[in-house]
């Protein structure tokens, strides 16, 4: 977690719903997935930050899940355990019928936040293509020889190999990219101010990747407009 811009971006306007407008703000979640109940998992503290807060990183929000043990032991065989681990913006869980659905929650609010490559080394490189590999043939997706999934678009791709390795350890999970409509435009950044300025580029995402089609992957995507 980077150093939170003041009025501006996904994570000040992700905690502005979260906190000042929490009950619409779960409103929509709900109303998105087709649930009736939903329970937010509170980040960690982190005394060595201006902000003293931590994200949630990992999978360390699952240690209370029966087939934690299990999971932990393959996502150490199957990803790099050095540098940097998935942060989560949110994470939240549902239950109905007495089953329980992890929800992840990743936030953009300009363009600039979509493209990202991995910037692992070359060993851990190695490792992750390899299990990126595979968590395409598990969802039935054929990689684009010229679109490596390490080096575009980076973040969806790992963020689909968790859920896949969720399923694998027999946890439910859906992921939820919230774009945030009417950021602040400036030269260095592209904030979409209409969800068509979001959805074109998000083509371009899933083209790249070869999801277009994928019925596989329980992603979801909720647009909030900053001021409303």
């Amino acid at each position: 977690m980077g150093k939170m811009a003041l009025g501006y971006g996904s994570e000040f306007h992700l905690l502005r719903w979260t906190g000042r407008h929490r009950n619409e703000f779960d409103k929509r979640v709900k109303e998105l997935l087709h649930i009736d109940n939903i329970s937010w998992v509170d980040f960690d503290f982190d005394k060595g930050k201006d902000i003293p807060d931590k994200e949630l990183v990992g999978l360390s929000f699952l240690e209370n899940e029966p087939n934690y043990q299990e999971l932990l032991s393959n996502w150490k065989k199957e990803w790099p355990q050095k540098g940097n681990s998935m942060n989560w913006d949110l994470i939240g869980y549902t239950i109905q019928n007495g089953i329980k659905t992890w929800i992840l929650i990743e936030a953009k609010a300009h363009l600039g936040e979509l493209s990202q490559s991995s910037g692992a080394s070359e060993n851990s490189l190695l490792k992750i293509e390899k299990t990126l590999l595979k968590t395409a043939e598990n969802n039935r997706i054929a990689i684009i020889e010229d679109n490596p999934w390490t080096e575009k678009y980076y973040q969806l791709a790992n963020r689909i190999y968790v859920l896949d390795l969720l399923k694998r350890s027999g946890i439910k999970s859906k992921l939820v990219n919230i774009y945030f409509i009417g950021d602040m435009i400036s030269k260095n950044r592209k904030s979409p101010q209409n969800i068509k300025e979001w959805s074109d580029e998000i083509k371009k995402m899933k083209k790249y990747l070869n999801i277009e089609n994928s019925e596989l992957i329980d992603i979801e995507n909720l647009y909030l407009e900053v001021d409303k």
